[in-house]
């Protein structure tokens, strides 16, 4: 009987003691991490599923399950969640009517550069009250048709997520290897659509603001990916001939972007600008968030392919700007290229050195800085021309 009620002391003891650290740190740590992924998974079903493609048309969630081939009761759950994220519009069938009749009558009309087509469903198929839009953030981004849709980038970030899910077998294996090809023909159109949406718009307008591309004939973009500054700097001058220097994979793709923009005056040079040259008798060189754009041994390359009072244009985050994060640098160091090597901070290589560093060296090879500009993304945009 003692024994027993001495356990029963114990138990009780034990049951009241509190943990020495608050477990508030962790259920909130872990609570906001479930809920990004969540989210995540959300975009990722929604964009897979084609749901944006299919509510450029306004529909119910009864009559959205039955057209994409999914389960009734999850429907409308699944779209009250991307409404909540700011996907989707939502409509009351009545308060909605008066919509579609505007819509019908721009559809008419032929006015279609919202995006919404087809044909408009019929009232009575509506089962319950509220009807779903694509919402304007998702009709600009999300969809295929939108001249700044970002669905490359989301299905990039996507591909991230995957290879987080197979963090445990990389810990134990090793980074995974990576073909450039394939890579970087994904990367440039994700990069080309980010750069559409503002990024490219400010970079051409402080680049024109303290260069003079009246007297500017020929520019390299180097590392110059889908090539469409080289683009959009060859229509300041029409006598400016514009070439992209990049690896022969993204080139490719840099000839798609020329197609499409009908530019005639930008031309490709396929190559590795660490081994292979570059040209020469440039008066402009552009660099923006080129890999090699902290590579102190590219510096003489560039500065001998300039012309006497040519300037050389570069474009990177400054290492005090970036955000220093454990995660990130795991993020980073997750895959590589068989014949890279990568340095231990994210968005570094073995032979990098901080962009403070590398702008100070310019001087050493003939390159004088005339104006650094810190830009509102964080990055800084350095001119230097090249002395005569």
């Amino acid at each position: 009987m003692e024994n027993k009620a001495q356990n029963q002391t114990e138990t009780s003891v034990d049951l009241m003691q509190k943990p020495v650290v608050d477990a508030d740190r962790l259920f909130k740590l872990v609570d906001s991490s479930v809920q990004g992924l969540r989210e995540c998974k959300l975009i990722a079903a929604a964009f897979e599923l084609g749901v944006f493609e299919a509510l450029k048309v306004p529909l119910s969630a009864g009559v959205l399950a039955k057209k994409l081939g999914c389960d009734p009761v999850l429907m409308p759950h699944f779209c009250e969640s991307l409404h909540n994220l700011g996907f989707l519009d939502r409509f009351e069938e009545g308060a909605h009517e008066e919509e579609e009749n505007e819509q019908r009558e721009e559809k008419n009309e032929g006015e279609s550069e919202a995006g919404f087509e087809g044909k408009n469903p019929d009232p009575g198929e509506k089962n319950g009250g509220a009807v779903y839009l694509v919402s304007e953030l998702s009709a600009t981004y999300l969809l295929e048709s939108s001249p700044f849709s970002q669905q490359h980038y989301l299905a990039e970030r996507l591909r991230n997520v995957e290879l987080w899910v197979r963090l445990p077998q990389i810990m134990k294996t090793g980074p995974e290897i990576v073909e450039k090809g394939p890579f970087f023909g994904e990367v440039v159109q994700c990069m080309a659509e980010n750069a559409r949406c503002g990024l490219l718009q400010e970079t051409v307008r402080v680049v024109q603001e303290n260069v003079d591309f009246t007297n500017v004939k020929k520019l390299l973009d180097l590392g110059g990916g889908h090539g469409l500054y080289a683009i959009a700097f060859a229509k300041l001058n029409e006598n400016l001939q514009a070439f992209v220097f990049d690896l022969p994979p993204v080139t490719q793709k840099t000839k798609d972007f020329i197609e499409k923009y009908g530019a005639s005056r930008v031309d490709i040079i396929p190559g590795d600008f660490f081994n292979d040259e570059i040209g020469s008798g440039y008066d402009v060189i552009f660099s923006s968030f080129n890999p090699g754009g902290k590579v102190p041994s590219l510096i003489p390359k560039i500065s001998e392919a300039l012309t006497p009072g040519g300037v050389f244009v570069t474009r990177q985050v400054p290492d005090e700007k970036m955000k220093s994060s454990p995660l990130l640098s795991l993020d980073w160091n997750l895959w590589t290229f068989e014949d890279v090597k990568k340095g231990g901070s994210g968005y570094s290589f073995e032979n990098s050195v901080p962009f403070t560093e590398y702008i100070e060296m310019l001087g050493s090879y003939g390159l004088e800085v005339f104006r650094a500009l810190d830009m509102k993304d964080g990055s800084r945009i350095v001119f230097a021309w090249k002395v005569d």
